[in-house]
């Protein structure tokens, strides 16, 4: 049976069709015995049929929804999005979750450009305080990014997509030569494939506050392998460099989550969160409590940084929060590539912006994709990507 197909799923009625990617397609559904929508994500319970083609894939993407299970099963708080149920009936897993209606960060970022100070530091403290939740019952979430951190109507963050969390007690961190998160996002270690904690979640969540603050990701190259390579060697300019109105106290808090050692970065979710909304409180005159934090390099440049903002926030200047009321983007899609073998380099509209599988926020329109291969003939494919629509590229590759 295909997903066009799907009418039932379990004891679940399927609704409409909401998105596809590369781990699984996701309906809107009605659990009848409550009369409850929910998000369901569905996989073919048939390893071959899973991606169309191996069936070693298939297992591996079936590992991932298994783990997405196990990982967000251990996690029930207001700022991540609930399961509600999990199963397998006679063909298909399925995933029953909260329906969650609104954007993500990602369509509010593209859509302003940037994001104004005040209101990135609290998105992110709030990010921070729900990772710090999951670390502590040993899930990492390892693909934080913009597009993850789901923004309701009445400006409630959720922090979605489990698929590819990790569970601190798992053997393994890897499933094949399948790349583990999203490359701009990733920590050092992510990148070597080395050993993980929460920390590796923390640099991701610095990188998301730097792309909001600036409008640019941090770490930009022609290549995905330069790309990662400048991740593990180098350290990308402070945000204030970049705009000069970002206070400094608020850019020393994005170089400490990034900071290439994990051990010089923040030890848990709660100390980030806890520094930025000490931040917030000094731009809007709230008193301001002392936190025993580690020290640091910079730790002048803070100290220097939190006067001028207290003096600014006594002074009666406040900063303007940023927009309320995020709906999602007019102008932005979104297109999930997978390859067959994976891990082909994806060359979008000419220009490289991952490996497969592999998720990006495009412009709504027309766009011409290649997936390239050593020992694989290139395969391309033009799609058109509507306003808030989830296109989904698969492509066979040739071998030599």
């Amino acid at each position: 049976m295909s997903a066009a197909e799907v009418t039932k799923v379990g004891r679940y009625e399927i609704l409409s069709k909401v998105g596809q990617g590369a781990m699984g397609v996701v309906y809107r559904a009605q659990d009848p015995t409550i009369r409850r929508i929910v998000a369901l994500k569905v996989l073919p319970a048939d390893p071959a049929e899973i991606g169309g083609a191996s069936g070693t894939q298939g297992r591996s993407k079936a590992g991932f929804f298994e783990r997405e299970a196990q990982a967000a099963g251990a996690l029930l708080h207001p700022n991540i999005v609930t399961l509600y149920d999990a199963g397998r009936d006679a063909n298909w897993y399925y995933l029953a979750m909260e329906f969650v209606e609104g954007g993500t960060f990602a369509t509010e970022i593209a859509r302003d450009g940037k994001v104004k100070a005040e209101r990135a530091a609290e998105v992110v403290a709030v990010v921070a305080d729900a990772l710090d939740f999951a670390h502590e019952r040993g899930v990492v979430h390892r693909d934080i990014k913009p597009a993850n951190l789901m923004i309701l109507p009445d400006q409630t963050v959720k922090v979605a997509d489990f698929g590819i969390a990790r569970l601190t007690t798992a053997a393994s961190t890897m499933t094949g030569d399948m790349m583990v998160g999203t490359p701009h996002y990733m920590s050092p270690e992510q990148v070597r494939g080395g050993k993980i904690d929460g920390r590796a979640d923390l640099f991701s969540l610095g990188v998301v506050l730097y792309e909001a603050l600036t409008g640019r990701k941090p770490f930009q190259a022609e290549t995905l392998a330069a790309v990662l390579n400048a991740i593990i060697n180098s350290s990308p300019p402070p945000p204030h460099e970049v705009e000069a109105g970002i206070p400094l106290e608020l850019s020393a808090i994005v170089e400490r989550a990034m900071a290439r050692k994990p051990e010089e970065r923040y030890a848990r979710g709660k100390d980030m969160a806890n520094e930025l909304r000490r931040f917030l409180g000094a731009v809007r005159g709230e008193p301001i409590a002392a936190l025993p934090t580690k020290k640091r390099t910079s730790s002048w440049l803070v100290a220097a940084a939190a006067a001028i903002v207290a003096l600014v926030a006594l002074g009666g200047a406040l900063l303007v929060r940023g927009k309320g009321g995020s709906s999602p983007s007019p102008g932005i899609g979104y297109l999930e590539f997978v390859s067959e073998p994976v891990g082909a380099e994806i060359f979008l509209d000419g220009n490289v912006v991952g490996r497969a599988p592999y998720t990006s926020e495009v412009m709504a329109g027309k766009h011409e994709i290649e997936f390239r291969k050593e020992g694989y003939y290139p395969a391309t494919q033009s799609t058109t990507v509507e306003p808030n629509k989830r296109v989904m590229i698969e492509l066979p590759m040739l071998a030599r």
